[in-house]
């Protein structure tokens, strides 16, 4: 399976909401920018492993490792990807 650009892209909004959805379950702690984009750049490969898909479970499941390989590995609790929308990229988050 190639990538193309249109799967990249949605890949990046997909993380990018997921962190944007992170940070506000933090009550609002933002991460440092650079910070951000690792997270963004890890959640962009756990995406494209299993992109294209339209399943919402297989979409947060992706989320879901990527946030556990570098929020997790930081000791930080994550609240967890509960659905993401394979249209819009929009995510929905729950506290674990």
């Amino acid at each position: 399976m190639t990538h193309g650009p249109d799967i990249e892209t949605a890949a990046k909004v997909i993380a990018e909401n997921v962190v944007s959805a992170f940070e506000r379950e933090q009550e609002g702690a933002e991460f440092h920018p650079t910070a951000c984009e690792a997270i963004v750049s890890v959640l962009v490969r756990s995406l494209l492993a299993i992109m294209p898909t339209t399943s919402s479970d297989v979409l947060a499941g992706a989320c879901n490792r990527g946030l556990d390989d570098v929020v997790g590995a930081a000791g930080l609790v994550s609240p967890r990807v509960e659905a993401v929308d394979p249209e819009d990229g929009s995510v929905t988050m729950r506290a674990e």
